[in-house]
Formats: C-alpha cells, sequence, structure tokens
C-alpha cells in the first residue's frame, strides 16, 4: 500500500490498531499511534478509545500523558473532554482529574459534560475536597452552576458526614444561587441524620416546609430514620402521624424505620400493631421488615409469635435471607443473648438483626 503511495487514512489506521489491541500489544499500540500522528493522520473519538482501552487493560493509564503529548497538535476540547468522560466512567478518577486539569488550563470555555462526568467520578471517589473547588470554578469556564452539581457534591459529603462543609456549600447555594429543589432538601435532612445532627435535620425539614416545595414521603421517612435513630421516638412517631394527616402514604421504608424504633426501645406490641397496620393499608413488608420484627420477638422471647410471623414471610412469597436463617437458629436453639455482630439495613441504614 505504501510502496504504491497509498497512505493510510484514519479507517485503516484504526483498524489497524484495533488488531493490535485485541491481542493487547499496548507498547505497538502506542508506537502506531505516533506513525498516525507523524503521517499527519488526525485520530478522531474512537482512535483514542482503542488506546484508551489498551493501556487500561494492560495497567499503563499513566501512559495518557504520552498519548496527549503526541497528539498535542490535535488535542482540542472535545477530545480531552471524551477522555475526561470516558476515564471517569471507568472510574479512574486520579487520570480523569489529571486530564480535565490540563483541559482547564488550555481551554477558554469548559465542556459541561466532561465537567459533570469529573465532579461525580470525584465524589464517588471520595475525593470531595477536589469536589468543593471545581464546584466553585465553574464560572471561570462559562459553565453555570445548577442545583444538580450541588446535589451531587451534598450527597458524596453526606455520606463521608462531612457537616462543615455541608454547612459552608448550602449557604453558598443559598446566598448565590441556584434554588434548592427536593433532592437538596432530602439529602441533607438525610445527611444531617446519618451524622447524628438532629436539630440542622428538623431546621431544614421546616426549611422545606417553607419553601415552594412541599416535603413528600422520602422527606418524612428521611426525617422519622433521624429522629428515632437519635432516641426522639415519640417525635418519630408523632411525623409519621403527621404525614398520614397530609394525605401522604407511608411506605415500606417508613414502616420498617419505625418498626425497628419500637423494637429497639422493646416497644413489641407497638411494633407489632405497626406491621398488622401496614398490612391492612395494602403496603406489603418486605424481607428487611420481617427481619426487624422477627429479631425484636426473638429477642422478647416470643417465640411461638416468630415462628408464625416466618410462616406469613413465606406465604407472601418472600425469599429468606441470611439474616433470616440466622434469627431461626436462634429460635431453635433458644439462645437469645449470645454474643453478635450486628448487619446494617439496606433500606434505614440501620442495625435491624443481630448475627452470632
Amino acid at each position: 500500500m505504501l510502496s504504491k503511495g497509498c497512505k493510510p487514512n484514519s479507517m485503516t489506521y484504526n483498524t489497524m490498531i484495533e488488531a493490535l489491541v485485541r491481542g493487547r500489544l499496548a507498547d505497538k499500540t502506542m508506537i502506531l499511534f505516533s506513525k498516525m500522528v507523524e503521517n499527519n493522520c488526525r485520530p478522531n473519538e474512537y482512535t483514542y478509545s482503542l488506546v484508551l482501552n489498551v493501556l487500561a487493560a494492560e495497567g499503563q493509564l499513566g501512559k495518557m500523558d504520552e498519548v496527549v503529548k503526541i497528539s498535542n497538535k490535535y488535542m482540542n476540547k472535545s477530545i480531552y473532554a471524551y477522555l475526561v468522560r470516558t476515564l471517569s466512567k471507568l472510574g479512574h478518577a486520579n487520570e480523569a482529574h489529571r486530564l480535565f486539569c490540563n483541559m482547564w488550563s488550555f481551554h477558554d470555555k469548559g465542556d459541561r459534560d466532561a465537567y459533570l462526568s469529573m465532579l461525580e467520578s470525584l465524589c464517588s471517589a471520595g475525593k470531595v475536597t477536589e469536589a468543593i473547588d471545581m464546584l466553585s470554578r465553574t464560572h471561570e469556564k462559562g459553565i453555570v452552576t445548577d442545583t444538580f452539581m450541588y446535589n451531587t457534591v451534598f450527597s458524596a459529603l453526606g455520606k463521608s458526614k462531612q457537616i462543615p462543609h455541608i454547612l459552608d456549600l448550602y449557604e453558598k447555594m443559598k446566598r448565590d444561587g441556584p434554588e434548592p429543589d427536593m433532592f437538596t432538601y432530602n439529602i441533607l435532612i438525610s445527611s444531617f441524620g446519618r451524622a447524628g445532627c438532629v436539630e440542622e435535620a428538623v431546621r431544614i425539614f421546616e426549611e422545606l416546609e417553607s419553601s415552594d416545595c412541599r416535603p413528600d414521603v422520602v422527606s418524612y421517612n428521611s426525617l422519622i430514620n433521624c429522629l428515632g435513630k437519635n432516641g426522639d421516638l415519640d417525635e418519630a412517631h408523632m411525623r409519621f402521624k403527621e404525614m398520614e394527616e397530609k394525605g401522604l402514604n407511608p411506605d415500606v421504608v417508613t414502616y420498617s424505620t419505625l418498626i425497628e424504633c419500637f423494637g429497639k426501645t422493646d416497644k413489641v406490641e407497638m411494633a407489632y400493631s405497626l406491621f398488622n397496620e401496614m398490612l391492612a393499608e395494602g403496603c406489603s413488608p418486605n424481607i428487611v421488615t420481617y427481619n426487624i420484627l422477627l429479631d425484636c420477638l426473638e429477642k422478647c422471647g416470643r417465640s411461638a409469635e416468630a415462628i408464625d410471623l416466618y410462616s406469613k414471610l413465606k406465604e407472601q412469597g418472600l425469599t429468606p435471607d441470611s439474616i433470616t436463617y440466622t434469627i431461626l437458629e436462634r429460635l431453635q436453639s433458644g439462645s437469645q443473648r449470645t454474643s453478635r455482630i450486628r448487619k446494617q439495613s439496606p433500606i434505614t441504614g440501620w442495625v435491624v438483626s443481630p448475627l452470632r
């Protein structure tokens, strides 16, 4: 082909690079990529995706800097944005951030999609300081900060219980915009509850009530969980009644949370009453709900009721899990007070079922 004076085009190079990538030949891929650029053939997004994939597969993502250097004359904002998005989706936050910083330095206007991908990647990786810094600098590249961006960072801060950062960022949001939405309020209530900051959670809930938004089931669930988890069971139950009065239907999370609240304080009759109310209202318990109540009954020595409840679980067509079987083993052995490991509920975030 070359001897006849026919120059390879991008499709030809991509086909050859693809063959090398299939063979996981990273070094040869880099050599061919370099020749492609030397011959003034512009790489496209597909070319970069091939090179990125083989480097990732071979643990050589550090060579992405070399890729950028080799093809510097062709590196534009869209290519940078594509690489940042792709690396972020693949979970390579450090490499994505390094490329993003290059893009930020060399281009006057930012790419919103790349920015969002980078922000989400940093938050997923727990790099909240970098995420907050990014959020504060969007205006430098003409990107308008929106509520979704703030919510992404709030969520990450909440998971790591970084309350001072949440408070500072929330004040900045209220001062400079954008306006908080329902998701913002719910994330904040949940975050403060997770950190045991009951007064802050209640304050945010009250701000939600006085805003253009209105509390929904998720808002009440977060507040009830916060109150119950931190020992204010009466207030948690009052909020439960309040949501019903406002026409909101409690869901399986609401009931499971309150049942656990009462179970943890040995108020078995109230827990069972809520369970029966749940059934009467047509809200189907899930396996977590059953495990919570089974555990409560077993610890109180009410074995016959626990076995009857297990029968109901089976009749409902639910599949017992490892927690269920551990409680049943305790019932059979009659051991109610043993050394136990405690497991967190995937629904409420609480410790719901003691294990041996």
